[in-house]
């Protein structure tokens, strides 16, 4: 009788311990610990990249007006200029441009929408021009290149048209802070 009553007993601790050892199994597969199973990784050796730069200063311009009887002569002051027809008044502005990037190119501009009163817009014409550029690509706009960065030489020229008649345009203000240069980034 003593063989029947110890056979339970080993039965009991069997059981605990299949039960123990499911236990840490099941941990092991949705816990925290891992199967032994080959694994690698490597770290990629290319290094740190930078980023570019896009930006825009502007230099000291100098005004000039040429008129149509008087010499070409720098201008203090602009806003104590008064045109007439016939007038050509000229800002001569270096432009600090950088442009960084291995494939950046940018649209380099100037913004002259609100300068010229629309009753005047056939009579005042403003263009944009730059001996570094070359060509332009668009109204009053260059594309350039990384190549073209540092001091660019410009000039915003306003035609006061001699052809202008009778008394059109007299008295009238053509808003000279209005003049903006802008540089985007092109997108195609």
């Amino acid at each position: 009788m003593s063989e029947l009553h110890n056979a339970p007993a080993r039965s009991h601790h069997r059981s605990k311990a299949i039960l123990a050892i499911a236990a840490g199994t099941a941990l092991l597969i949705g816990g925290t610990g891992t199967y032994a199973l080959w694994s690698t990784s490597e770290t990629l050796t290319a290094g740190p990249i930078e980023t570019g730069d896009l930006d825009l200063a502007l230099g000291t311009g100098v005004w000039s007006l040429d008129g149509l009887v008087t010499a070409p002569a720098t201008v203090a002051d602009p806003a104590a200029v008064r045109i007439v027809p016939g007038d050509v008044l000229t800002l001569t502005q270096p432009l600090d441009v950088t442009l960084v990037g291995d494939t950046i190119a940018a649209d380099l501009s100037v913004v002259v929408n609100e300068i010229v009163p629309p009753a005047l817009a056939s009579y005042i014409t403003v263009d944009f021009a730059s001996a570094d550029l070359g060509a332009a690509t668009g109204p009053n706009a260059f594309r350039i290149t990384p190549a073209d960065a540092g001091t660019i030489a410009t000039t915003v020229t306003l035609t006061f048209s001699q052809t202008t008649p009778d008394r059109v345009a007299t008295n009238t203000t053509v808003d000279l802070t209005a003049i903006a240069f802008q540089l985007n980034q092109a997108a195609s």
